[in-house]
């Protein structure tokens, strides 16, 4: 059975790219996209993915505030936060 990944990403080619990469393993299938956090919750509650991969500066709702709303509706998912951002240094006590 394969891991099912939410790709939430605000630019359409960077969410391309982590598609492509990702389907590269036969054990993995991207089952959405995202365009920003809100409706990252949307599609969460919709989809049931395993993996949520979340950019951390997105328009609307930022990564972390999504990740926050996601942990609440579905505990036990995996969450990977990430930026292309060299400026954000975020605190290693920062609680998703």
């Amino acid at each position: 059975m394969a891991t099912n990944v939410l790709i939430v990403d605000d630019n359409p080619v960077i969410r391309h790219l982590l598609l492509s990469t990702i389907e590269q393993n036969p054990e993995w299938k991207v089952c959405g996209e995202a365009e920003n956090g809100a409706i990252a919750i949307d599609k969460v509650k919709q989809l049931h993915p395993d993996v949520v991969i979340l950019d951390l500066t997105m328009p609307i709702m930022n990564g972390l505030d999504a990740a926050r709303a996601i942990r609440g509706i579905a505990p036990k998912i995996y969450i990977l936060l990430f930026t292309v951002h060299t400026f954000l240094q975020l605190s290693a006590t920062a609680k998703v």
